[in-house]
């Protein structure tokens, strides 16, 4: 096996061989968390935006959605994706993750959250926007009047390409971005 130049400890993960998890099934994982979370989340905003126009109820569905991976992996080592994939993220010496390290994992979703959040309050604050009903005029009107908006989904889309890409330049560990950041690796369980 390569030397990891990460680990501080290249004994330990000798004696306890890992099977590090690669790009498709890492893929397949997150399509899952998308279908299992993603989706009722985005439904959720959806009708908080067309229906409820709470700012109160979005800061709630955004809470929550940062909040899942996070929680699933410092409490079982894995999302829900990712233990139907067999899967279970560790720490360079292939021990569960500590809340930290489960934190640092989310640190770009939780960045953008974090940025998104002050413009959403204004947009729940807009009269003419919460008077809408149709989803396509008021996506049409949110790209019009908060291009701050399209700003931090292409940063996150360039994030997502970046993670993309260090993780596919990194076999046999199969480390993204953030499992570097964290000192984590995700590996068969």
């Amino acid at each position: 096996m390569q030397k990891d130049p990460f680990l501080q400890n290249q004994k330990d993960l000798e004696d306890n061989p890992l099977k590090f998890e690669g790009f498709n099934s890492r893929l397949i994982a997150v399509i899952l968390d998308g279908l299992i979370v993603g989706i009722p989340i985005a439904g959720a905003t959806l009708y908080n935006l067309l229906v409820l126009k709470s700012f109160w109820c979005f800061v709630l569905i955004t809470t929550v959605s940062i909040a899942y991976k996070p929680l699933m992996e410092g409490f079982y080592g894995a999302t829900l994706g990712k233990m139907s994939m067999g899967m279970r993220v560790v720490d360079y010496d292939g021990h569960k993750i500590n809340a930290p390290q489960a934190i640092l994992r989310s640190v770009f979703t939780i960045a953008q959250a974090l940025v998104t959040l002050p413009v959403y309050f204004f947009i729940f604050q807009d009269k003419s926007l919460m008077e809408m009903t149709d989803y396509f005029k008021m996506s049409e009107e949110l790209g019009t009047s908060y291009p701050m908006l399209g700003l931090i989904s292409g940063i996150s889309f360039f994030i997502m390409f970046v993670e993309m890409i260090t993780l596919l330049t990194d076999p046999p560990y199969w480390r993204s971005l953030h499992d570097r950041i964290a000192k984590t690796y995700v590996v068969e369980s």
